[in-house]
């Protein structure tokens, strides 16, 4: 995914992945208007095509609103 991130550089997409300790992975994604620029990439429908195969627990989606923000997003005001 972040290669081709990285190979595309889509402005409007910022993308988030961490590893918890107990082994799970947080994926957080910001987008303008449209997130297009990630989901109809090559990779994340190759990564998206056996993703619940390879989940421990079930998916769980949920708009979020910054409360704070030190130097972490690069646009304070954009919605998470």
């Amino acid at each position: 995914m972040f290669g081709a991130l990285d190979e595309t550089q889509p402005q409007s997409v910022r993308y988030l992945v961490l590893e918890l300790e107990n082994g799970e992975f947080v994926h957080l994604v910001g987008y303008d208007k449209d997130g297009s620029a990630l989901t109809e990439l090559d990779a994340f429908k190759a990564f998206s095509a056996d993703h619940a195969d390879r989940r421990s627990t079930p998916l769980a989606r949920s708009p979020a609103k910054i409360v704070g923000n030190y130097h972490m997003l690069a646009n304070e005001t954009a919605p998470a």
